[in-house]
């Protein structure tokens, strides 16, 4: 249901079985070609302490399409005066570049950063395995 390569990039096969049944959970209209996926923990709002919220946004061709991944992004309180959240973390696997608000962007490719990614990417879905996320939404963009 998803894809799992993005030219040089390559998502483990047990990220992307999550994320398609976290997707199967919902009706999707088959004329969707654009779709986001909003995972969040309420208590973050409330305490700032927990996990961040992440969404993801995917995009396909027709119907009968697998859906790829456009981007990832997780979101954060950048201190305790701010009242809203920010990107701390954003993965945009169609251009194939990370931005982290203290470094900037960087090539996606780029060892260090792939290291990065991955890493972010199996802790993101132990979250999930472990239903950490109770606020999970799914919105279709026209």
């Amino acid at each position: 249901m998803i894809v799992e390569s993005y030219q040089t990039i390559q998502l483990a096969d047990s990220f992307c079985h999550t994320l398609s049944a976290i997707l199967r959970r919902f009706d999707i209209p088959q004329e969707a070609e654009r779709i986001v996926l909003n995972c969040r923990d309420p208590n973050y709002y409330r305490s700032r302490q927990g996990l961040h919220p992440v969404e993801i946004q995917f995009k396909r061709e027709s119907n009968e399409s697998l859906w790829s991944i456009a981007f990832i992004a997780s979101f954060s309180y950048q201190n305790d005066r701010h009242d809203s959240l920010d990107v701390e973390l954003y993965f945009h696997l169609a251009n194939r570049w990370c931005y982290q608000p203290d470094a900037g962007s960087a090539d996606l490719a780029q060892p260090a950063v792939l290291d990065l990614f991955y890493s972010w990417c199996s802790a993101f879905e132990r979250h999930l395995a472990k239903q950490a996320l109770q606020d999970i939404q799914l919105t279709m963009i026209p």
